[in-house]
């Protein structure tokens, strides 16, 4: 009897090896540099740290991301890769430590994805969704808390989100680097590993479940600021189909010229006593991060000067001033958050600082703005100074996308007005980044709600509809140079934006850019 009771033990032992074994070999892929073995997370597979170039180290510093070789076995894709060279970012004003923390070592071997799938997926069957984070172009990374892409996942896509290289070393130019590039540029290092990132998606992503004529590029402030110069460039062309810019399409950000950029590099490296770029790819990564420019102000706003730069190249153009057709037009979702103008919210007003305000920002048509917002007292002067936030960002959003549609792109345009739980949530509304964890459906670090979650199924539902192909449903309306509908967002049924503004507020702003004012996000 215990011979037969052992027996029977040891079939269900080599029973349960073999199932395990199952288990760890579907949750391995074959890339094309090499097998990679994600990890299981509830009916999702993860692979976390997938590389997708050489590490930009040594010499190939401030040089195109460069092709893998193979490696061999299999690699553990179970844990983030490190983030890119950047500051520690610390919580602060409404963005506590979901929205910072990176939980992954900072190096400047960073070049990594990450892929979520089903665990059932067939190959080449979803839609695949690349998320580029925000940050400026400075912090940030993939493994933020708020970008995993798992409950995303779940909902029948494959989702990627990828590093980039960030400040000095992502977006130097210097005359040096541009005498050793084939194309007499420099700068834009960071998107050009987004560029290698969607080449490897479109080699490997139908190995993971993924349809590689069905790729959305999606992104958050910077991130959609990146995702619209992709648009703009050459080399992107045909590695994506549609795109998502939330919060940073339209919004009035100058990036620098070339030469503009590289003067500024000249001006760094003589600051810090470096004589030549071989000096300079010596010099250990962390030391490079005191090396930062003085802020430029010119015209108004803070202008992001290690960042995205108009190289006539790379990035031929200005994709938020061009009038003519981007390199790929593919239909595009951009919107922005009701309370984006004041990160810490919007300050109590007087009648006398809302007409300073109003007078230092539009100039000679002050008088026509002040006359469209009272300002009799302060109550009136602090709900006029966020409604002309609002409306400064609706307006912005839809002279861009208006600008888009007469080329015969389509973009759908969307306000997020729900104000995320958390401490000082009426203060702070719906704030710059607050939409994201109801994309990501990523709830444990705030007091979210039944209808919260809601939401977060309906944005969800919206983004992988388009990103599937299968458009917007009702009330979205493409906007056109005759019509400028957007949808709000932030409740569980989404509504029609035509009462957010009033024609005549929207039009004291088209004036104002007609006569070549500027709207800016700040």
């Amino acid at each position: 009897m215990n011979i037969l009771i052992r027996a029977a033990w040891r079939m269900l032992g080599l029973g349960l090896l073999a199932l395990a074994s199952l288990g760890a070999q579907a949750a391995q892929v074959v890339t094309n540099h090499g097998a990679v073995e994600g990890v299981d997370q509830g009916g999702v597979r993860a692979f976390l740290g997938i590389p997708y170039a050489q590490p930009p180290v040594g010499p190939l510093r401030w040089r195109a991301p460069q092709d893998l070789p193979a490696w061999p076995g299999v690699r553990a894709t179970q844990a983030f890769a490190p983030a890119c060279m950047q500051d520690t970012p610390r919580a602060w004003g409404p963005f506590t430590d979901e929205y910072v923390q990176l939980r992954a070592p900072i190096s400047e071997d960073c070049l990594y994805l990450n892929v979520w799938t089903p665990q059932n997926a067939a190959a080449g069957s979803l839609p695949v969704l690349v998320w580029i984070h925000g940050g400026g172009f400075g912090s940030g990374a993939a493994s933020v808390p708020i970008y995993d892409g798992a409950s995303l996942a779940a909902r029948g896509a494959v989702v990627v989100s990828i590093n980039y290289r960030l400040g000095l070393l992502g977006f130097l130019s210097h005359p040096a680097l541009a005498a050793e590039s084939p194309q007499s540029v420099s700068g834009n290092y960071g998107l050009l590993d987004m560029v290698a990132a969607l080449r490897w998606v479109q080699a490997n992503i139908a190995r993971f479940g993924g349809r590689a004529d069905q790729v959305t590029i999606a992104g958050q402030s910077a991130g959609a600021a990146a995702v619209v110069d992709l648009l703009a460039m050459p080399s992107a062309r045909g590695l994506f189909q549609r795109a998502i810019a939330m919060s940073g399409a339209g919004m009035g950000a100058r990036p620098l010229t070339l030469a503009e950029a590289q003067r500024q590099g000249e001006q760094l490296l003589n600051q810090a006593g470096i004589g030549s770029l071989a000096e300079l790819r010596q010099r250990p990564a962390e030391s490079l991060l005191s090396l930062k420019p003085a802020m430029d102000f010119s015209g108004g706003m803070p202008r992001l000067l290690l960042a995205p730069v108009v190289d006539g190249q790379v990035l031929p153009v200005d994709p938020e001033t061009t009038a003519a057709a981007l390199a790929s037009p593919v239909p595009l979702v951009s919107g922005y958050m009701a309370d984006e103008g004041f990160v810490m919210g919007p300050p109590p007003s007087t009648p006398a600082s809302f007409e300073a305000h109003v007078r230092q920002r539009y100039g000679a048509a002050a008088d026509g703005f002040l006359a469209a917002y009272p300002h009799a007292d302060d109550a009136q002067a602090t709900a006029s100074m966020r409604q002309i936030g609002r409306d400064r960002y609706m307006a912005s959003l839809l002279l861009w996308a208006e600008r888009r549609a007469r080329l015969g792109q389509t973009v759908y345009g969307y306000v997020y007005e729900r104000p995320i739980p958390g401490p000082d949530a009426a203060r702070f509304g719906a704030f710059h980044t607050g939409e994201v964890p109801y994309l990501f459906g990523v709830f444990e670090h705030r007091p979210y709600t039944a209808e919260d979650r809601a939401v977060s199924v309906l944005l969800q539902t919206h983004w992988l509809g388009f990103a599937a192909g299968r458009g917007l449903p009702a009330p979205w309306t493409a906007i056109t140079d005759r019509a400028s509908p957007v949808t709000r967002l932030g409740q569980p049924v989404p509504v029609s934006g035509e009462a957010l503004s009033s024609p005549q507020r929207l039009r004291l702003f088209a004036d104002f850019v007609a006569a070549g004012g500027v709207l800016t996000m700040f």
